[in-house]
């Protein structure tokens, strides 16, 4: 990096950083005030708790892309099932997608294979994936979440998709948005992110072995798909052992179909 990228950087991150900060200290402050009702303070400790949120989330980022950078980014790979790894991204996330009217639709077969990944990094894509997908879909609409055997020049591994009912992406910004610090969408949803997610997801997916890229068009939402590979020794050869399930989370009922 270049001095005057370093330097771009530094400005950009600072100010993501103070953005967050500043309205922490601004809630608690108005809470330590006189005639704030317990409504009110309420309020303003669920705005604090939100952004401390998004600040850890930020340092969370900015140490996993200085690691990138230093190649000092540490991989515990071990067989594990990737339908078990997502549904732990989509629980973790339910509350907010139910808090933003948006249902979370998980698919998959009990006879995939399992993968020779890093599962807590495996999680982490899949949770920056599904909060951008959150993020821009609409209230009423949904995200699904699809693990698949890989075929024809993807087999040997599992293929994994988060796909959103949003607004979709312009072909123009679609290689874009895989750079650091690249917004795209709309203005006015593009201050909810740092613009790390995504290019820190691809980068952990090829890390292990696998490859991340996205479909999508004006008005049809996005998909985006990352691979990861199969544990030598686990392929399911038995067609007819296989069973899909399909796991509905919404705001109060979850169903599943075997």
């Amino acid at each position: 990096m270049d001095k005057s990228s370093a330097q771009k950087t530094a400005a950009y991150l600072t100010h993501e950083l103070r953005s967050p900060l500043t309205s922490i200290i601004c809630a608690l402050e108005l809470m330590r005030g006189s005639g704030i009702t317990p409504d009110e303070s309420a309020k303003l400790l669920d705005l604090a708790l939100r952004n401390a949120e998004s600040l850890r989330s930020l340092i969370n980022d900015i140490l996993d892309l200085s690691k990138l950078q230093n190649g000092q980014m540490e991989l515990s790979k071990a067989p594990a099932d990737p339908l078990a790894v997502a549904r732990e991204a989509v629980e973790s996330l339910l509350p907010w997608a139910q808090r933003r009217g948006v249902a979370l639709v998980l698919k998959g077969s009990l006879s995939c294979p399992k993968t020779l990944i890093d599962a807590r990094r495996t999680c982490q894509i899949l949770v920056n994936l599904l909060s951008n997908a959150i993020k821009f879909t609409p209230t009423g609409g949904s995200v699904e979440v699809a693990v698949e055997t890989g075929r024809r020049e993807r087999a040997g591994t599992v293929v994994v998709c988060v796909k959103d009912s949003g607004p979709g992406i312009a072909p123009e910004d679609q290689s874009r948005i895989f750079r650091y610090f690249v917004q795209a969408g709309p203005e006015n949803q593009r201050a909810e992110g740092s613009g790390l997610g995504l290019p820190l997801a691809r980068a952990m997916a090829e890390l292990q072995g696998g490859e991340m890229w996205v479909e999508s068009a004006p008005g049809r939402g996005a998909s985006f798909y990352f691979t990861l590979p199969v544990c030598v020794g686990t392929q399911e050869t038995d067609e007819k052992s296989k069973r899909i399930v399909e796991t509905a989370f919404g705001a109060v009922v979850g169903r599943m179909r075997a």
